[in-house]
């Protein structure tokens, strides 16, 4: 039995473990966590929360990590940029790590295979 790969299998195997687009999926990535800050801040301003009212601790305390992050609107949209920048970084390791552990996979695969054909 013969399980060499012809030309056909090479590409249904690499339509299946098809590659992450690195760069989109950072910004995917990066958008969701700026708007996901950018949301939650906006709604404790909306509540009324000031620099200096204790409504929001937790997320005040971000100003430690987040150089010019405030319960303001300017503050709200430097910090989100921060989040957006660490989220883009985030994303593309993931797409970096989906693509190689898929490489590795199927490099393995096709090894394996023609190991076999030639037993």
């Amino acid at each position: 039995m013969s399980t060499q790969l012809n030309h056909t299998d090479i590409i249904i195997l690499n339509a299946v473990f098809a590659k992450m687009d690195k760069t989109a999926f950072a910004l995917a990535s990066g958008l969701v966590f700026f708007l996901g800050m950018f949301i939650v801040t906006a709604i404790l301003i909306l509540k009324g929360a000031t620099p200096t009212t204790v409504i929001g601790p937790n997320l005040q305390s971000l100003s430690f990590y987040l150089p010019g992050y405030s319960l303001t609107w300017m503050g709200n949209i430097i910090g989100s940029m921060y989040v957006g920048v660490v989220g883009l970084f985030i994303g593309l390791f993931f797409a970096y790590l989906w693509n190689l552990v898929h490489y590795i996979y199927l490099a393995l695969m096709i090894n394996r295979l023609n190991f076999y054909d030639d037993i």
